[in-house]
C-alpha cells in the first residue's frame, strides 16, 4: 500500500473507443528522469552557448584575417611598385654615370679636369654591383638600395658640377682663344725669317700677312678688350686686343679703326678696315699673335 502511494500513474484514453492503457512510474524514477532531462537541457544550453561564442569568434577572426590578407596583398603590391621605382632610379643613375664617364673622356685633355678626370671611385663601383644584384621582394634589401641611391646622388651631383664648371671654363677659354681668320684673303707672307720686300736682307717677320682688297672688313679673332687703337710707327693704324688667358692679337696697316681703347669685343666682330698704312707695299692685314708676351705663328691658331 505504501509502494502504491509512491508511484505516478498516467492513463491514456483513445478517442476511437479502443481500450485504455496506463503507465505507472515510481516517484523516485520520475525524479531521476526529470533530473536527467534537466542535465541534458543544461548541457545543451551550455553547448549551444559555447558553440555560438566559438562561431562568433571564428567569424570575427576570419574577417580580421581577410582584412590582414588584403592589407598584406596591398603591401606586397606597394613593395613591388617600390622595387620597380628603385630599379628605374638605378638605371637612370647608371645612365648618368655613363654620361659622366663619356664627358670625362671627351674632356680628358682639358686643364680644368686634369686633377679629377682620372679619379677612381671604388665605392661607386661597389654601389653599382650591389644595386644590380637585387632579386625578390625583400623589404630590407629595398631599403638598402634606397639608402645606396641616397648616398650616390650627392656624389653624382658633385661630379656633374665639376664637369659643368669645366665645360663653362672650356667654352670661356675657347671664345677667348684666337681661332678664326680675321680677314678673307690670301696669305702673302708667313711668320718667321724672310727676305725683306724693301731690301735684299733677311729679316724676321713677326706676323702673318693676308692680302685683301682695300677697305675689307677686319674681324676680332676672339673675345677680348681693346688695349690699343691708334697709329704705330712701321705698323700704321693698329688695333690690339687682349683676350685673357695670356692671348693678345694685333691687326696692322689698317685704313681705319672702328673700335676704341677699353671697348669689349666679340669673336667675329668687325673692328677695322684693311689698308696700307705704315711700312707697307700694298693693301693687306699684318696679323700678330702673342701668348704670355711671346710672339707665336698666327697660322697655328687659324681654322
Amino acid at each position: 500500500m505504501n509502494a502504491e502511494k509512491h508511484r505516478f500513474t498516467m492513463m491514456i484514453i483513445p478517442h476511437s473507443g479502443k481500450s485504455t492503457f496506463s503507465i505507472s512510474v515510481s516517484i523516485k524514477a520520475l525524479k531521476i528522469l526529470c533530473s536527467l532531462l534537466a542535465v541534458i537541457l543544461v548541457g545543451t544550453v551550455i553547448f549551444a552557448s559555447n558553440f555560438y561564442i566559438s562561431y562568433t569568434k571564428l567569424k570575427r577572426d576570419t574577417e580580421e584575417l581577410e582584412i590582414v590578407a588584403k592589407d598584406y596583398n596591398v603591401l606586397q603590391q606597394q613593395l613591388q611598385q617600390f622595387l620597380q621605382k628603385t630599379g628605374q632610379l638605378e638605371e637612370r643613375m647608371q645612365e648618368l654615370e655613363q654620361l659622366d664617364n663619356e664627358l670625362r673622356e671627351l674632356l680628358k685633355e682639358d686643364p680644368a679636369l686634369k686633377q679629377t678626370i682620372n679619379r677612381q671611385d671604388s665605392q661607386s663601383s661597389l654601389t653599382r654591383q650591389v644595386l644590380a644584384s637585387r632579386s625578390g621582394l625583400d623589404r630590407q634589401r629595398a631599403l638598402r638600395q634606397l639608402q645606396l641611391l641616397e648616398q650616390k646622388i650627392p656624389e653624382q651631383e658633385q661630379s656633374l658640377k665639376e664637369l659643368k664648371d669645366a665645360v663653362i671654363e672650356r667654352s670661356e677659354r675657347l671664345s677667348h682663344t684666337p681661332s678664326i681668320y680675321p680677314v678673307s684673303g690670301t696669305i702673302s707672307s708667313r711668320f718667321g725669317y724672310r727676305k725683306s720686300p724693301f731690301s735684299s736682307r733677311q729679316e724676321f717677320h713677326d706676323g702673318l700677312d693676308i692680302a685683301a682688297p682695300y677697305g675689307s672688313a677686319v674681324a676680332a679673332a676672339a673675345d677680348g678688350v681693346v688695349t690699343f687703337a691708334g697709329y704705330k710707327t712701321g705698323y700704321g693704324r693698329t688695333v690690339t686686343i687682349s683676350h685673357g688667358y695670356g692671348y693678345e692679337t694685333s691687326y696692322c696697316h689698317l685704313s681705319s679703326t672702328l673700335v676704341k681703347t677699353g671697348q669689349q669685343v666679340k669673336k667675329g666682330q668687325v673692328i677695322a678696315k684693311v689698308g696700307s698704312s705704315g711700312r707697307s707695299t700694298g693693301p693687306h692685314l699684318h696679323y700678330m699673335v702673342k701668348v704670355n708676351g711671346q710672339l707665336k705663328d698666327p697660322a697655328d691658331f687659324l681654322k
